[in-house]
């Protein structure tokens, strides 16, 4: 579910990307070498920058390097139609592929019917495109009609969505930057196989995989796997039993969400103290709330649920979603494990310091 976050200067200053407390902390870098300012880029170079091809049409066999773009989602290379590539947004919270109104006109897509979807916003209908083929990797989706949203509004020239990847599985090596999208059958083994690694099963609803054992005070609730989303983002029914149990390390403060139409969407922004995902404590997490009509699609209004975004899942060193086998794995980084102290948390300043 494709999103953008608009915070306060409050919410800069206070909340950080979570990180994993025990992790060893980088030495600063010396600083950076000052460049002659360069005018700043326009809307419309912004845009035409989001459509250009690479320049380079090698497609790798089976590894997919990604790219983590200015929001952390990530970014890979598509071929559209046999041109390109392109750079695309993989995005599991997205239930259909969609592709970039400039891109679809530069290419010359023929136009397909009017689709209503929903988004973080609400429900929207907007034109779709007919594409003859999409290729990344290894990976080939024939005749697709793909929804079109403004380039600027997605952040690319597309999103990969789940459509491409039900019938496999996927792992995301954040240390080396790259995905491997492979076959899968039922009842497979992981491959994540490290002694520390977190396997939770999910359920399916409309594609995505929602993890069936997090929890809140003892209350279950239902957690995503966003790949597309920047921060994390929970719904009305989790915002309530937050403040019930008082489970908010900070106040409710104000913000919006940017939602892929370019709908500004209000919300209210807060860290969670602890969420705990099959024996994992998630500390101290930042989460936005909104009234979104995703969430209702999913049939998660009434029932307290969570879009894990990617300021969280870049934390760990490999992410592997096998959606035939409904199966979320979790790798730890080196030196963090699931014993107390060796928790996943926001790293938030010290009170008075």
């Amino acid at each position: 579910m494709t999103h953008l976050f608009r915070r306060s200067m409050f919410w800069t200053a206070i909340l950080a990307a979570p990180v994993l407390i025990g992790a060893s902390q980088t030495p600063p870098a010396a600083p950076p070498a000052i460049a002659a300012p360069t005018p700043p880029p326009t809307a419309a170079d912004a845009v035409d920058a989001l459509i250009e091809p690479a320049t380079t049409s090698e497609i790798v066999p089976f590894i997919q390097p990604f790219d983590l773009d200015a929001t952390r989602r990530m970014s890979v290379q598509v071929m559209v139609g046999g041109k390109g590539p392109f750079a695309f947004l993989v995005d599991t919270g997205a239930e259909r592929t969609v592709i970039a109104r400039e891109l679809a006109a530069r290419l010359g897509l023929a136009e397909g019917g009017k689709l209503r979807l929903a988004t973080i916003g609400g429900s929207a209908t907007v034109p779709s495109f007919r594409i003859a083929a999409l290729q990344m990797s290894n990976l080939h989706l024939a005749s697709v009609e793909a929804p079109a949203f403004h380039g600027r509004h997605i952040g690319a020239a597309g999103l990969i969505g789940v459509d491409m990847l039900e019938e496999r599985r996927v792992l995301i090596d954040f240390r080396k930057e790259s995905m491997q999208i492979l076959e899968t059958r039922r009842r497979a083994p992981s491959l994540i196989k490290d002694d520390d690694a977190i396997v939770v099963t999910a359920r399916n609803s409309a594609g995505r995989l929602i993890l069936s054992d997090a929890r809140l005070h003892g209350k279950r609730i239902d957690v995503i796997v966003d790949t597309g989303a920047q921060t994390s983002v929970g719904n009305m029914a989790l915002q309530r039993l937050v403040a019930e149990r008082r489970a908010n390390r900070l106040p409710f403060d104000a913000t919006e969400l940017t939602a892929v139409t370019g709908e500004d969407v209000p919300a209210v922004r807060t860290a969670i103290k602890r969420i705990v995902i099959n024996g994992m404590d998630v500390n101290d997490l930042p989460v936005s709330f909104a009234d979104s009509q995703a969430f209702r699609v999913l049939g998660l209004h009434d029932r307290p649920a969570l879009l894990l975004g990617m300021d969280s899942l870049s934390l760990f060193d490999r992410v592997e979603i096998d959606f035939p086998n409904r199966r979320v794995v979790f790798d730890l980084p080196d030196g963090a494990t699931r014993q107390t102290g060796q928790r996943f948390a926001a790293n938030m300043p010290a009170r008075g310091s």
